[in-house]
């Protein structure tokens, strides 16, 4: 039995208004059973980052969504959502394991994305040598973002490592490194994440360094179904729209510098 577009819209319209509904807040009660406490994020920070590029070259009309100014925008404010409904601070550099998993999986099922893809790459790196990182992030992206993007990628994880190098913490620490990404190309237009935690230490006269570590940097990417955010076009207009271009500035590594350190190139 075929199910008619009326019909198609009505549960689309549902699916979405759940998923934007996030997930309820937890009783200390309720954390506690789950292993969760209020001491858990002492040695802990996170650091967001955000980044676009291509362009809106053969994407389809905006229609009804043209108060937009383009799709970038438009999954922009998708990207907006999907923090605002896990309660994900992206300005703070406070972490909260419950709020970092809730975010996660908000962006894993994100209504508006088809073809996605999730995997993810373990190297090794030291104080001396942060390439090995850089390489994994270019091996996980390189193919699906344009090579502005992936300048852009680059640039901004070096400022999420400035970040964690001047936020003041304890000794040792644990930096949770969030990258989102929006990306044109050839007419889609992508969304994703970048995600892994980085092991650091203060050492005295030499401020925070990477300690040697394998770490596992892990992507997830989709396209954005253009006829799903038409036919719901008046669910997204009624939420806050997000510039771009804001919505790259708003997050907690955005005014801070890139990190020169010449082991990023080793």
């Amino acid at each position: 039995m075929r199910i008619s577009g009326e019909e198609q819209s009505r549960r689309e319209a549902f699916e979405i208004a759940l998923w934007a509904e996030g997930r309820p807040e937890l009783s200390i009660e309720e954390l506690a059973k789950l292993g969760l406490g209020a001491d858990d994020g002492q040695d802990q920070e996170k650091g967001v980052g955000n980044t676009y590029g291509g362009d809106d070259s053969g994407m389809p009309g905006l229609g009804p969504l043209a108060p937009f100014g383009s799709w970038q925008s438009v999954a922009a404010t998708i990207m907006r959502k999907t923090a605002d409904s896990a309660r994900f601070d992206q300005l703070s550099t406070v972490f909260d394991l419950y709020r970092w998993i809730v975010f996660g999986n908000q962006f894993t099922t994100m209504p508006f994305l088809v073809d996605v893809t999730g995997d993810s790459r373990s190297v090794s790196i030291s104080s001396l040598s942060l390439a090995p990182a850089i390489s994994a992030v270019t091996e996980l992206v390189g193919g699906l973002v344009t090579p502005d993007t992936l300048t852009g990628i680059v640039n901004s994880i070096k400022k999420i490592g400035q970040l964690a190098v001047e936020n003041k913490g304890l000794r040792e620490k644990n930096s949770n490194v969030h990258q989102g990404v929006l990306t044109g190309v050839n007419g889609d237009l992508r969304l994703g994440r970048l995600q892994t935690t980085v092991q650091m230490e203060y050492k005295t006269g030499k401020g925070y360094q990477q300690l040697n570590q394998r770490l596992t940097v892990s992507r997830f990417f989709g396209r954005l179904d253009y006829g799903l955010c038409l036919r719901n076009s008046e669910i997204l207009l009624a939420w806050d729209r997000q510039d771009v271009h804001d919505w790259a500035k708003g997050t907690s590594s955005s005014p801070y510098p890139p990190n020169t350190s010449p082991a990023w190139g080793n």
